[in-house]
């Protein structure tokens, strides 16, 4: 008879793993497919876009690299929804096409090395006599910060690419469109391991080039393009998950559903809400006492004496039905009121989740005020959200309105992200952390 119910408790086991594994993949299919974050936007033609031409001849490219950019710009037009790209010369009465010619009139590529003299703080375990080991409270060890210079090497890599346009009717007797496209970049590479991975200037100068090209057809396409905007969700896994699943922050979503539906005012509201609302201590937060940990404190100016009974946690974690009894049992009541929050978040192991959250809230406000052409908010808002958590997309993105605001030149001044991430928000920004 055991024989027999074994393999009947063991395919129940098997049936009810099936439905669950089931149940939490239509879950899982069904909040994905909902979450909105795209925005469609139709940008009409611009006043110099050409009507009735929809055929376009590659008659030469000279300059610089001039056979990569032909290549790069044959493809651009070979995947055009309104131009086609004619592989052989049009005859004198084509009305519907045109003839190219483009120039490389500005190529520059430098790498600039420097090393820099930095200064990190770091925490050590100080030696203690064999016979103190046991004299202060049963310590075998005690730490202390220190102050340790070192030589960092940097590499500032410039580019500057300009491509002169000009268009003539198939006859050649006119001048349909000419136009200069140009784009300047400054890149940053910090330590070593960063510089070995500097990627080849031609292939920087390739995207630069690809960017050229696809504002040129953009600028003479006759019919309205379409774009689509991604944004982000921002991060919150499911804790019984182990991390696998993760919907995003809810209010990031929330606000996603709103820009997405067009009503940006609530969108901009609710993401500006996620860069200033309280940080909570969920029951599954876990709180690691860490080198980091202590530095951060030191560096928030926590006092010295409560740093000191702090160290007895040093490499330590705690749940959060412990944390506060254990820091009770250091800290006097009124030091626990005054500096436990402080103590809680920097040693909460979702520090990393919360600089994600705080990225991709600064991201979406800074690609929808791109969208209402506030330049000033949008640059503002990318240059913090590479500050939270530095990514090529943020930093292109902050690159891009400092062209549309037309005063970016890496050549001249020193404008660049790092040095935009630690200005105050503008005037008209929607909430201030002085509020």
């Amino acid at each position: 008879m055991a024989n027999m119910c074994f393999p009947k408790s063991i395919s129940r086991i098997n049936l009810f793993y099936h439905y669950s594994n089931l149940t939490l993949i239509l879950l899982t299919n069904f909040f994905l497919g909902c979450s909105a974050t795209k925005i469609y936007q139709e940008i009409p033609p611009s006043r110099e876009s050409l009507k009735g031409i929809n055929a376009i001849f590659v008659d030469q490219f000279e300059g610089n690299q001039s056979l990569l950019f032909e290549k790069i710009l044959n493809h651009e037009i070979d995947k055009h929804k309104v131009f086609k790209n004619l592989e052989i010369f049009p005859n004198d009465s084509s009305n519907n096409s045109a003839i190219l010619s483009a120039d490389v009139t500005r190529y520059f590529v430098k790498d600039l090395e420097k090393n820099f003299f930095q200064k990190k703080m770091l925490l050590v375990e100080k030696k203690i006599p064999h016979n103190k080991l046991f004299s202060n409270n049963n310590l075998k060890s005690d730490f202390e910060f220190v102050e340790k210079s070192f030589t960092e090497r940097v590499i500032h890599r410039i580019l500057d690419l300009e491509f002169t346009f000009k268009l003539k009717s198939a006859r050649g007797d006119k001048i349909l469109f000419s136009d200069k496209e140009n784009a300047s970049l400054k890149l940053s590479y910090f330590g070593n391991e960063n510089i070995l991975l500097i990627p080849d200037s031609k292939d920087e100068m390739a995207r630069l080039s690809q960017l050229l090209i696809q504002k040129f057809l953009d600028k003479i396409n006759p019919e309205p393009k379409e774009t689509l905007i991604e944004l982000e969700k921002g991060s919150r896994p499911l804790p019984w998950t182990l991390g696998l699943i993760d919907f995003g922050h809810p209010k990031i979503v929330r606000s996603n559903y709103f820009a997405t539906g067009g009503n940006f005012d609530l969108a901009l509201k609710g993401w500006n809400y996620v860069l200033f609302e309280p940080k909570l201590f969920p029951e599954s937060e876990k709180y690691f006492f860490t080198n980091d940990v202590f530095i951060s404190l030191k560096k928030a100016e926590l006092p010295h004496s409560i740093l000191q009974k702090l160290f007895t946690l040093h490499g330590k974690s705690f749940g959060s039905n412990e944390i506060d009894i254990v820091l009770l049992g250091l800290i006097s009541n009124h030091d626990f009121e005054k500096y436990a929050r402080m103590i809680k978040y920097s040693s909460r192991f979702d520090q990393k989740i919360d600089r994600i959250n705080l990225a991709s809230a600064h991201y979406n406000l800074g690609t929808v005020y791109h969208l209402q052409k506030k330049f000033e908010l949008a640059s503002y808002h990318f240059a913090k959200a590479n500050a939270y958590n530095p990514q090529e997309k943020y930093s292109q993105s902050w690159i891009e309105i400092q062209h549309l605001i037309g005063n970016y030149n890496p050549l001249i001044n020193n404008r660049s992200i790092k040095s935009f991430q630690e200005l105050s928000p503008p005037e008209n920004a929607l909430l201030n952390s002085s509020e």
